[in-house]
């Protein structure tokens, strides 16, 4: 139950965050937010789909990835385009000289101490990785105006993310699905940590409880009891008494079944007196 809560906490936080960017283009495979797919079907046909958390990932590991896409799409690109690059706010606060550079490193390591803290660990690899991303970008930075650019071209807090989802994916996707993925060319493979959601999909949002747990929980209104109708001569006992099926002049009432057994017993007692 708190599993399946805590997932969908993350589903609707990436939601909230989607809502107010689904106007833009799809910034290819480093989008945390959005992807673009081949149409089943309809070959060269491409749609705009949301990328969702996997519910292999567990509650606490799944919260921290939802948090990770909403920073790193916030600091790399949700701001505007400019000469075919996305810029987002760690490209403004670069430009500041000096100060502007030290905020935004501070900014990248904030976020690697938040990967730090999944359940699963991350791999030494992987930690050092990171660490490089964060230094390469800040020594680019330093350069005046076209370190800059490099710096929102080469979006070291996104591709830190995808080193995440990567580790996630190694620590909790199932291993046949894994030598599944690795057989098939690299153009066709999933993204990492990611489902696909269609834009029309909506009914999470319509339902409002986390639907792992309204789908299996298996609970049921009770259904309204029936009272069987008594019949007399082919006739229901709820028409005697009007309409041209009424035998009488005035509706007779149903039996009292207490009243019926004190009737019984007091004729038994009668007898043996």
């Amino acid at each position: 139950m708190a599993n399946a809560i805590g997932k969908y906490a993350a589903k609707k936080l990436l939601r909230k965050q989607m809502a107010k960017y689904k106007t833009k283009e799809v910034s290819g495979d480093q989008d945390p937010y959005f992807a673009r797919i081949e149409v089943p079907g309809k070959p060269g046909k491409f749609k705009k789909v949301k990328k969702q958390v996997p519910d292999y990932i567990p509650e606490h590991d799944a919260v921290i990835l939802a948090k990770m896409r909403s920073r790193s799409y916030k600091l790399d690109m949700c701001l505007f385009n400019f000469m075919g690059i996305r810029f987002g706010w760690s490209s403004v606060v670069g430009i500041i000289p000096a100060a502007g550079d030290a905020i935004d490193m501070l900014l990248a390591l904030m976020l690697v101490h938040s990967c730090m803290k999944v359940h699963c660990g991350l791999s030494n690899r992987t930690a050092i990785m990171m660490w490089t991303n964060v230094v390469l970008d800040f020594a680019v930075g330093l350069v005046p105006f076209i370190g800059d650019l490099a710096d929102a071209a080469f979006k070291a807090n996104t591709r830190n993310l995808r080193l995440l989802e990567k580790a996630l994916d190694r620590a909790y996707k199932p291993r046949a699905q894994l030598e599944a993925e690795d057989r098939l060319p690299k153009n066709e493979r999933p993204q990492p940590a990611t489902v696909y959601e269609d834009f029309s999909d909506e009914e999470y949002d319509r339902r409002g409880t986390p639907p792992t747990y309204e789908e299996h929980a298996g609970v049921r209104a009770p259904a309204p009891a029936r009272i069987p109708t008594e019949t007399r001569g082919g006739v229901p006992a709820d028409t005697r008494g009007k309409g041209w099926l009424s035998s009488g002049s005035r509706k007779e009432r149903q039996p009292d079944i207490e009243m019926g057994r004190l009737s019984r017993d007091n004729t038994k007692k009668s007898s043996r007196r």
